[in-house]
């Protein structure tokens, strides 16, 4: 891998703590994979630092974005210029990186890998998106970016379930301004009938835990999918599978994002096979 000089962009990932981050690893894999002059570094910056980390590195020329992790998602909409409508309906950004006149911009893909990652589970049989009824578990970070891109992409309802219910009315309300033709409600945690569910809380793990929502229920022909990526098959993706859905593993999301990153950091074009080559290495 190409030695750090006054040529290499950085690319910062923030964190509060940040030990837990992947990106150094997978991008700086895909650096080094094609001779490219790039680095992603961790950074440990506490939140009452954070606005002021993020001005000052977005006015470092050799700066080429930012990777923003816990717990300074929300605080990035404070800390950018502009941000997107899935970042302003989530209530947080992951991504920070400036246009050509310096504007500051935020943004959140989260949502987006979740999107990619979902069509490639489908495959030949997508999603009616028009008469799907989503069940989402967990309105932290993640949850909340894939509550708006399930919203964008038009589907027929999105119920929701957390334990900070307040925190989730919120969401449901921003949800409904910006995409009115999507219904919305707070539902408890109950697999039946839904066409899919999202488990965006560390539930469902390990073998004896609480399952994040009931699957009793469960259709067969309903997709289960569990954002966790500290293991791959979950007890909850194993039981889903067990009762015959489709399942998506967590690790699938970072992949497709992987590529809206390198978008917005100036790499267009790239594909998430490219990722996913890299972690099969």
């Amino acid at each position: 891998m190409k030695e750090i000089t006054g040529t290499t962009r950085i690319f910062p990932v923030i964190g509060w703590p940040v030990e837990q981050v992947k990106a150094p690893t997978l991008f700086n894999a895909y650096f080094k994979h094609h001779d490219l002059d790039a680095r992603v570094i961790p950074f440990k910056i506490e939140p009452e630092r954070y606005c002021e980390a993020v001005r000052m590195f977005m006015k470092t020329e050799n700066v080429g974005g930012i990777f923003v992790s816990i717990p300074h998602k929300r605080m990035t909409l404070e800390a950018v210029d502009q941000s997107t409508l899935r970042a302003r309906v989530a209530g947080a950004c992951n991504a920070v990186y400036r246009d050509a006149d310096g504007v500051i911009h935020g943004d959140l893909i989260d949502g987006e890998g979740f999107i990619r990652a979902l069509a490639r589970t489908v495959g030949d049989t997508p999603l009616a998106w028009n008469t799907t009824r989503a069940l989402v578990v967990g309105t932290g970070g993640v949850g909340c970016a894939i509550v708006a891109s399930l919203a964008a992409q038009g589907v027929a309802e999105i119920c929701v379930y957390d334990t900070h219910r307040a925190g989730a009315e919120e969401l449901l309300a921003r949800v409904q301004e910006a995409y009115p033709a999507t219904r919305v409600r707070f539902a408890q945690p109950d697999a039946s009938g839904f066409d899919l569910l999202v488990n965006c809380t560390p539930l469902g793990m390990h073998v004896g835990d609480p399952m994040p929502f009931a699957l009793e229920g469960v259709s067969p022909h309903a997709i289960v999918a569990d954002c966790g990526m500290k293991i791959e098959m979950s007890q909850l993706l194993v039981q889903a599978q067990a009762k015959g859905c489709r399942i998506q593993k967590g690790k699938e999301m970072l992949i497709e994002q992987a590529p809206l990153y390198l978008e917005l950091f100036g790499w267009p074009g790239v594909s998430a096979d490219d990722f996913r080559h890299l972690e099969a290495l």
